[in-house]
């Protein structure tokens, strides 16, 4: 299951001035939104825009007693906040069964914080990537052998099954579709060498071009036209040190989790409908 439970600051009569006000009330929807959650039933869930407060004193008790653990962590302003104000900062957790996994490793990864590693060569990269300080989180899990299918064997041991789960909220305005994508390739390139992925994303952007193809040209419109070259090799498959060939590769082999095409839409407000 994956799930954005729009943050209670983000739930604003400014923003959402069709909504009445009672419905945008966080005691109110936090009800509706724990019952769409148990109700689905999921072995693992992935929710984005959790405030860090509520998963606290929402999110992670309520689940505990239904069976599940789960790994969070909040956008890096939280690092330079004070403890009353980083209660109101969200984020992104992953919640699983602990009668069918258990947790081996976790991991956050901070865009901006790639971004500056990353940024020889491209002031764009400085000016517009590393300003966002959106986050992802990733999780090994252990498949209890009693359980039929099965994820990646282990390089350690031919005993275990792994399965590995990740989880990002990439930045929101259609203006920065370079950022949005640029994170897509950061979460790609520090997921190769640990996880699997469940995203949350708007499916007209080249985001799903990448990764349900693969590759995308590095010259694509949603980069704008700005220099981004020189650094995006730092996310391909190939690394920097490979031949260059004008595209970025993820080096994945990805499906979709639905079975025919993607839905008309999976956000529907006043004048906004999107996937």
């Amino acid at each position: 299951m994956c799930y954005n439970v729009l943050c209670d600051k983000y739930a604003t009569r400014q923003l959402y001035g069709y909504c009445p006000s009672w419905a945008l009330n966080w005691e109110y929807r936090k009800k509706g939104i724990m019952e769409e959650i148990v109700s689905c039933d999921a072995d693992i869930i992935s929710l984005q825009e959790v405030e860090t407060e509520q998963y606290f004193a929402l999110f992670l008790p309520a689940l505990k007693e239904r069976g599940y653990d789960g790994f969070f962590s909040p956008k890096s302003r939280a690092k330079i906040m004070s403890e009353q104000e980083k209660k109101h900062v969200d984020g992104c957790a992953i919640f699983f069964r602990t009668e069918k996994f258990t947790l081996l490793a976790k991991h956050t990864v901070e865009f901006n914080q790639v971004a500056m590693a990353n940024s020889e060569g491209s002031e764009a990269m400085l000016n517009r990537v590393m300003t966002k300080d959106n986050i992802g989180v990733c999780v090994l899990l252990e498949v209890h052998k009693d359980l039929p299918g099965g994820g990646m064997k282990s390089h350690h041991s031919t005993e275990k099954t792994l399965l590995m789960v990740a989880n990002a909220h990439m930045h929101w305005d259609p203006e920065y579709s370079d950022v949005k994508l640029i994170q897509t390739m950061m979460f790609c390139w520090e997921c190769a060498n640990n996880f699997s992925f469940f995203f949350f994303f708007f499916s007209q952007h080249c985001v799903v071009e990448y990764l349900t193809n693969g590759v995308v040209a590095d010259n694509h419109k949603d980069f704008k036209e700005l220099r981004y070259n020189e650094c995006l090799t730092n996310f391909s498959y190939n690394g920097k040190n490979g031949t260059p060939d004008g595209r970025i590769s993820h080096g994945f082999q990805l499906r979709s989790a639905y079975e025919n095409n993607l839905m008309p839409y999976t956000n529907y407000t006043f004048d906004f409908k999107v996937c």
